[in-house]
């Protein structure tokens, strides 16, 4: 049952047996999957997490203190411009900025940038070799860079074959200007513009080895003239947008690792052997004594050593998941899913290989000029016939008086949507002129003012409820704006006409 129903949990198949009549206790159904090894989808789920993705700070904030009381702690929550790690924002691009950054398109553009990396020299730069100086042109670097391109490595990864490339294609100038063509001679030319640190340093100017952030930054710094973008020109190239995080991590996997990680873990775990051997060394015994005499030396060696007293990360999951780009979720729950664009699919989608996904949103408050227009679009490049769609037809939060009157706002975003049924009723909504927001905070109940200016503006109050809210100015919010903004309130809806 287990294998046919992967993502059943223990709970769920003791309930399965029950009804066909099988008496066993849930600890029991439990031990026989343990004892068998076959996985649960909650034993997956806190080996790899859950990742919960939100439309905004104050949504995550509430979601975040109900799971802990719930017994949910290997959850990571982020909105869509905290998921590349090391990067926290919440500014946006303009429409036209979201709709370029966000297509598809932008994969092309990444991989544009990064040729426009992959250099000619200006000018021949000189290699000074013992006998001759090689004059390394645009030409000879031209071949290197045609051959290492068709590698087909990711851009960091094929450094090292363009310089055994570039090395390769010196050769014969160098023995040219020598005048001599032995074999021997070509070996030891070969060697020498191996090692050499013009080559070297040619080779970080023509093919740099570039980080997803150094990437993006340089290309808006300036870089995108040349090519043709000049609407991505920026004064601060660092001030990351929420569309700008996709980008990011589209790069990270289009660039490949620039090799800072392993040099570092090699270099600690290189410290770590020598630190090894020299305690051994120190409580070694004498050389000269009995060589039946037992030593610990005789027992374990420096790596066996430094494997025992290697630091243990005792960060809890959510935390390391947080904080690694590579991490793989056991799945991923995603709000206002409507306001994501074909990018940021991709990296959710690398987010969750298996594709195990709950999805929730409302084309009809979609916001973001990239964000999804169609489900099919958007989800069959990642899921194709492996994803179902469900209506709710119920509205459970919003009285029926309040959700008539945010119907008009519904019928200008698509005439052809129709308002979910609610179960509650209430007062009507209460629409006043010049009026000051504050005068219709009740005494007890949440309360809330969404304006077009903030501070809580519409898209701040997505996700969110409250008992009363006054909506300021609506004429003055988009179709979306206004729908969202009116279906914030729990019992009471005030709106102020300026």
């Amino acid at each position: 049952m287990a294998q046919d129903n992967p993502t059943w949990g223990y709970r769920r198949i003791h309930g399965e047996l029950l009804v066909l009549g099988i008496k066993v206790a849930a600890s029991t159904v439990w031990q026989v999957l343990k004892d068998t090894g076959i996985d649960t989808q909650r034993e997956r789920l806190s080996r790899q997490g859950v990742l919960v993705v939100g439309p905004n700070p104050g949504f995550l904030r509430y979601i975040g203190e109900v799971l802990p009381s719930l017994g949910e702690t290997d959850v990571v929550f982020a909105t869509p411009g905290e998921l590349f790690p090391g990067v926290r924002t919440e500014r946006e691009d303009t429409p036209e900025l979201q709709a370029l950054k966000g297509g598809l398109a932008a994969v092309d553009l990444l991989v544009e940038a990064i040729a426009d990396r992959q250099e000619l020299p200006a000018e021949p730069i000189p290699i000074e070799l013992e006998d001759v100086t090689v004059p390394l042109t645009a030409e000879i670097v031209e071949q290197a860079r045609d051959r290492t391109r068709r590698a087909e490595l990711k851009h960091n990864e094929a450094q090292p074959v363009f310089h055994r490339a570039l090395v390769n294609a010196l050769v014969a100038p160098a023995l040219e200007l020598i005048g001599l063509d032995w074999p021997e001679l070509a070996a030891d030319v070969r060697r020498e513009l191996v090692g050499h640190l013009d080559v070297r340093r040619a080779v970080g100017e023509l093919w740099p080895v570039l980080t997803p952030r150094t990437l993006l930054a340089d290309l808006y710094a300036g870089r995108c003239f040349a090519l043709g973008y000049p609407e991505l020109h920026r004064d601060d190239p660092h001030a990351w947008t929420v569309s700008d995080v996709p980008l990011l991590d589209e790069a990270a996997e289009l660039l490949g690792s620039d090799g800072r990680a392993e040099r570092r873990e090699a270099e600690e775990r290189r410290r770590a052997v020598e630190y090894a051997q020299g305690v051994l060394h120190v409580i070694d015994t004498d050389q000269a004594m009995h060589e039946d005499e037992l030593r610990a030396v005789d027992l374990v060696n420096a790596d066996w050593l430094a494997d025992r007293h290697t630091a243990v990360d005792h960060r809890v999951l959510a935390e390391r998941a947080a904080a690694d780009r590579e991490w793989t979720y056991g799945h991923v729950v995603v709000d206002e899913a409507q306001e994501l664009s074909a990018m940021d699919w991709r990296l959710l989608a690398r987010r969750s290989p298996n594709r195990s996904m709950t999805i929730v949103g409302d084309l009809a408050q979609r916001q973001a000029e990239a964000g999804v227009r169609c489900w099919h679009r958007a989800l069959d490049p990642l899921a194709r016939d492996r994803w179902e769609y469900r209506r709710l037809t119920v509205n459970y939060r919003t009285p029926a008086e309040i959700m008539a009157y945010a119907a008009r706002a519904l019928a200008e975003v698509d005439p052809t949507a129709v308002p979910p049924t609610s179960v509650r009723h209430g007062e009507p909504p209460l629409e006043v002129t010049d009026a000051d927001p504050e005068s219709f905070r009740p005494p007890t109940g949440t309360f809330a003012v969404i304006s077009p200016t903030g501070p809580l503006t519409p898209r701040a109050s997505k996700g969110l409820e409250f008992d009363t809210v006054v909506v300021v100015d609506p004429e003055r919010m988009t179709p979306a704006e206004r729908y969202v903004a009116l279906t914030r309130a729990t019992q009471r809806l005030v709106v102020v006409r300026n």
